[in-house]
């Protein structure tokens, strides 16, 4: 072999040393390349349904919230009233009381009727809070005169604020659909809620002694169960 043989033979392995690792080098970029392409296209599936996921997220927690009901009110708002049960008494047997409150007008079976308010006492010296209905004009009752069986009903007059009270009927001395109640003198203002909670505003009609008589329309089928008042800030009676 020739110089300018052996020359070319050198030049030649050193052009293939050369050439070698770069096939080798661009094959496994080439197969690195192919493994990440399954990495790619299930970025490109995952990303849509986590968006479509977040959506659906968002719209039924708005539903959940637009369909879910209101808080309700509490049921009985205020303080509880408390009344004794009415007793029917002879108006015979009664005393005192001074002059009666006209609570309302109504129409009996075959005349008109009035309802009033009265304080009294029984036989024992026990302090009443009365209603009775008489005869339209008729202000003063006995046992002919009185609208029905129930006619007087009473009740004890107590210390609380809501001294006594008397819910209408039908057959009683106050028709249905009305309440009275005898008030602390220091309240401005009585409210009273039913079962349910609703309102019924009262208005003074009259006072008893030092006490206010307040007058309410209510459901005939919902009495009072609690009232709520305001209590002003001049000094409590000391009578009674």
């Amino acid at each position: 072999m020739t110089d300018l043989e052996r020359k070319l033979a050198e030049t030649l392995r050193e052009q293939g040393g050369e050439v070698t690792p770069n096939l080798d080098a661009a094959w496994a970029e080439q197969m690195r390349r192919q493994r990440r392409r399954p990495r790619r296209r299930l970025t490109v599936i995952v990303a849509p349904l986590a968006a479509v996921l977040v959506v659906l997220t968002s719209v039924s927690l708005a539903t959940r919230m637009n369909t879910a009901p209101a808080p309700l009110p509490p049921a009985n708002p205020g303080q509880e009233l408390v009344v004794a049960k009415p007793e029917v008494i002879p108006p015979a047997t009664l005393s005192g009381g001074g002059e009666p409150v006209t609570l309302t007008d109504f129409v009996g079976q075959t005349e008109n009727w009035t309802s009033y308010a009265v304080a009294a006492n029984d036989p024992t010296g026990r302090k009443l809070f009365c209603v009775e209905s008489l005869p339209k004009g008729v202000t003063g009752g006995t046992s002919g005169s009185q609208y029905g069986i129930e006619s007087p009903s009473c009740v004890p007059i107590s210390r609380r604020t809501v001294r006594a009270g008397y819910v209408g009927k039908t057959g009683g001395p106050l028709p249905a659909g009305k309440a009275v109640y005898l008030v602390d003198p220091t309240v401005p203002g009585l409210r009273l809620f039913d079962a349910a909670g609703d309102l019924s505003q009262a208005r003074v009609v009259g006072t008893l002694g030092p006490d206010q008589v307040y007058l309410a329309d209510v459901k005939p089928d919902s009495p009072p169960k609690s009232f709520d008042v305001t209590v002003s800030q001049e000094a409590h009676p000391a009578s009674r």
